[in-house]
């Protein structure tokens, strides 16, 4: 009997340590929705019960949700919760600690969820379009974005936040995003029309006004200031009190020359000014009825036709006004505009404007350009310079040259162009009294092969002792002419031979008398030109 006995005790701890031994290798899964966790029981103490924690959803609003709790507390018993309180969109897993004198501690797990909203009280129009006026621009939306959230702008595939600004059709995307909220898309046909009222306006008013090309020179140098009825004559005893005093020297009336056909010429931009703003309204009505082909347009008006190309920011104009040819350009990237006007078929001028500068330019028969620009610096005063060029056997070489520069009283010019001994190299400087526009006098400069000659000239009229003059057309010693001046038929001035030294003689040109060519002008009503009178 004890045998036995003894034996089923020995059985009786086998078996309760197998039984430890699978307890120990089994691995409990942690309870959800309300699940209650394992604790470690203790006989004495009661199990809590009638509390539960259950996982909850909502959907984000901006307010704190929070997950609690159900059922009633046994008496003595508190709850400590982890993470049950959320205001972001997202999932939480919350915990409830349940434990009280006398209780067995009680571990509830649960899920609260906060799903993202929708987006609500924003639109977007399917189809937009925009004035294009060179700034960047995006697809609008209608409403307010709610916190936190925003847009993205895609362009087919590319993020642009900046915007677009050449004229075109664009395939947009809107994405409205937050970390709270469902992604919300829409797709927009974007365009960028051409505004045909300010396009035309900005076009036409680029190419400016047509300049003044006098403008740069003291008002007295104007070619009506300068005209001559009639010409001196010196085959009899002249009065010095009747030559005139406004002709203009060699070297001025090369500019003459050309300001006097660039005023012919504005006469015709002139005409094309006076119909732009006709011209800026058909624009702008073809534009609108043809936006895809906003860079050419060609019409009539006035008696004359014309047609407008874009390029860029490059704008031109061309009209026909009877036998002559204009083209107006313009660069709204440099802010310069001009005209070019073919007078006939062998004489071009051409004019650019910057904002204190003048360039002018004329062609004859391929063969003669003259160029003049003026510009003022910064005290208002005008520097001008003048060229010449000549086309020989096809190369273009410099005929002359000068610098004009407009001071306070007097306006001086220095060049290339005068009365010169052959073969010299020679310089012509001559000064012009700014309240009358009258040659005061000239210097020349001549170097022949390393003999300087310096000389000074000066109108009869500002030299005391002379009252007349006659001319004699034959030689007089080096004289090409006989001059008598005050009525003295017996005496002649010529050029003194003056002594040197070994003993040589030397033709000097002190006290003299010669001849220089001048130039008047004779206004032709028909031509609208001033003509070039010489004498």
């Amino acid at each position: 009997m004890r045998k036995l006995s003894a034996l089923l005790i020995l059985l009786l701890v086998f078996m309760m340590t197998l039984t430890m031994i699978a307890c120990d290798e089994e691995t409990p899964t942690p309870p959800t929705n309300g699940e209650q966790t394992p604790g470690n029981d203790t006989p004495d103490l009661q199990n809590i019960t009638g509390v539960t924690l259950t996982d909850a959803t909502h959907t984000y609003d901006g307010t704190e949700k929070m997950l609690t709790a159900s059922g009633t507390l046994p008496e003595g018993v508190t709850v400590a919760y982890t993470n049950h309180k959320a205001v972001d969109a997202g999932t939480y897993a919350v915990t409830a600690t349940l434990s009280g004198a006398g209780y067995n501690t009680l571990t509830l797990n649960a899920t609260l969820t906060i799903n993202k909203a929708q987006i609500t009280g924003v639109t977007v129009e399917a189809d937009q379009t925009v004035d294009g006026d060179g700034e960047q621009h995006l697809p609008a939306y209608n409403g307010t974005l709610p916190t936190g959230v925003t847009v993205q702008y895609l362009l087919d595939t590319t993020e642009t936040p900046n915007g677009v600004s050449a004229f075109g059709t664009y395939n947009f995307k809107l994405i409205f995003s937050g970390a709270n909220y469902e992604p919300l898309e829409f797709p927009v046909t974007y365009k960028v029309k051409i505004n045909a009222a300010n396009l035309a306006a900005d076009v036409v008013n680029a190419f400016g006004a047509a300049p003044d090309p006098w403008a740069f020179l003291p008002e007295s140098f104007a070619p009506a200031y300068h005209t001559v009825t009639e010409t001196p004559n010196y085959d009899s005893v002249l009065n010095v009190s009747d030559i005139p005093l406004n002709g203009i020297g060699k070297q001025m009336n090369a500019a003459y020359g050309l300001l006097n056909k660039t005023t012919v010429a504005l006469s015709y931009v002139n005409k094309v000014m006076g119909v732009t703003s006709n011209i800026k309204d058909l624009y702008s009505a073809y534009i609108d009825s043809n936006p895809a082909d906003y860079q050419n347009f060609s019409g009539s008006i006035s008696g004359f036709t014309f047609a407008i190309a874009l390029d860029e920011d490059r704008y031109f104009l061309h009209a026909s006004v009877g036998s002559v040819l204009v083209e107006l350009f313009a660069d709204a990237s440099q802010n310069i505009y001009g005209a070019t006007v073919k007078l006939t078929a062998t004489t071009v001028l051409k004019y650019t404007v910057t904002d204190d500068a003048l360039l002018i330019a004329m062609d004859i028969l391929d063969t003669v350009t003259t160029q003049i620009e003026f510009a003022r610096d910064e005290n208002g005063n005008t520097v001008g310079v003048l060229y010449e060029y000549l086309t020989v056997a096809g190369k273009q070489v410099t005929g002359t040259s000068a610098m004009i520069e407009v001071g306070e009283d007097y306006t001086v010019v220095i060049g290339t162009k005068g009365d010169f001994i052959p073969t010299s190299v020679s310089r012509n400087c001559e000064i012009y009294d700014n309240a009358t526009g009258c040659l005061i006098g000239s210097e020349v400069r001549e170097d022949v092969e390393g003999t300087v000659f310096n000389t000074y000239w000066f109108p009869l009229y500002h030299l005391d002792g002379i009252d007349s003059i006659m001319k004699v057309d034959e030689m007089n010693g080096t004289n090409a002419d006989t001059i008598y001046i005050n009525g003295i038929d017996d005496d002649t001035l010529h050029t003194k031979l003056m002594g040197i030294s070994f003993g040589g003689k030397l033709a000097s040109r002190r006290y003299d008398v010669e001849f220089k060519t001048v130039y008047g002008y004779i206004y032709n009503s028909e031509t609208g030109e001033y003509e070039e009178v010489k004498y």
